[in-house]
């Protein structure tokens, strides 16, 4: 079922699968932006919803959800806030978290403000911290160019991530290098052949020009608030919930510095290690990860 719901105040589009009476698991994509539930959906709608009652959600002012617009603020909070009253709206109990990317940052937050909301979580190819992820992606970027055989790039960027500390330099070097890279921009982020998986689902969607203007406009607006440079470190030991974290062994976000917060700081913790994955799991190994959630879930009832 795709339906727009109001929600605090913005039309946010929902993607409804799955029976009626199963666990509900709610998605929370990444970003900030980009094409929102679509590759979720797409790879993962029908087989999660043979178990589960799935509510994917396009957060506001992001792809079929209604824009931002110029007199409107936006803030992490009002993400978060558009979660709970969503789940309020749908009069759903408790329902478990499957976030991934930017979304994992948006999970920690939510569960320790609305705790008693949530069932379980699973984290996939999480950023805790986009500090620590800019750095891991500026590396990968320059071992990017060491492939291509421009020596001349992948040193300095090598050289730089020695000599700079400061994450908003790493941002605007990992900007530049990105741009310098072109089309192989998005070579690192998957491990197989086809890495143009988002960009067809994209073209093939009516007026997708629009809706990446919408989207982009929102990704802007959220990273000019610096605050999600902060690390979630600390709200990560307040997760009581049981927690999976997902990732391909080839993701340059999900770094093993995070990868170890996690593990020593939630105490019910499992992680998984996607062999022939970068970042997007659901959709290089889709039968191992519809299975992993759903063997994860089930062992908890």
């Amino acid at each position: 079922m795709m339906k727009y719901y109001e929600v605090r105040g913005k039309k946010i589009y929902t993607e409804i699968l799955g029976p009626e009476a199963a666990p509900v698991l709610l998605f929370i994509h990444g970003g900030p932006g980009g094409i929102g539930v679509a590759d979720f959906i797409e790879y993962q709608g029908s087989r999660l919803s043979k178990d589960f009652k799935i509510v994917a959600p396009d957060q506001r002012g992001v792809w079929r959800s209604e824009a931002i617009t110029s007199d409107e603020d936006i803030s992490l909070e009002d993400l978060i806030e558009d979660y709970e009253a969503l789940r309020k709206k749908l009069h759903i109990k408790r329902w478990s978290l499957l976030s991934h990317s930017f979304g994992g940052y948006l999970a920690v937050l939510y569960a320790n403000l609305y705790p008693d909301s949530i069932e379980c979580i699973v984290f996939e190819s999480p950023s805790f911290s986009f500090a620590l992820s800019e750095r891991s992606l500026l590396k990968a970027a320059a071992n990017e160019f060491a492939k291509l055989g421009n020596i001349k790039l992948a040193e300095k960027y090598f050289s730089a991530l020695k000599e700079v500390t400061d994450f908003k330099a790493i941002n605007k070097l990992l900007m530049k290098a990105s741009n310098e890279l072109g089309d192989n921009c998005n070579n690192y982020m998957w491990f197989g052949q086809d890495k143009g998986v988002i960009n067809r689902l994209a073209k093939n969607t009516l007026n997708a020009k629009e809706l990446w203007g919408k989207s982009s406009n929102t990704r802007n607006r959220l990273l000019q608030d610096w605050r999600v440079y902060e690390n979630v470190f600390s709200e990560l030991s307040k997760i009581n919930k049981p927690s999976l974290l997902i990732r391909g062994e080839h993701d340059p976000i999900t770094c093993d510095a995070q990868v170890n917060e996690f593990s020593t700081r939630v105490p019910e913790n499992e992680v998984v290690v996607f062999e022939y994955s970068s970042h997007w799991t659901r959709i290089e190994e889709p039968d191992k990860y519809s299975k992993v959630i759903t063997d994860f879930i089930n062992k908890l009832k």
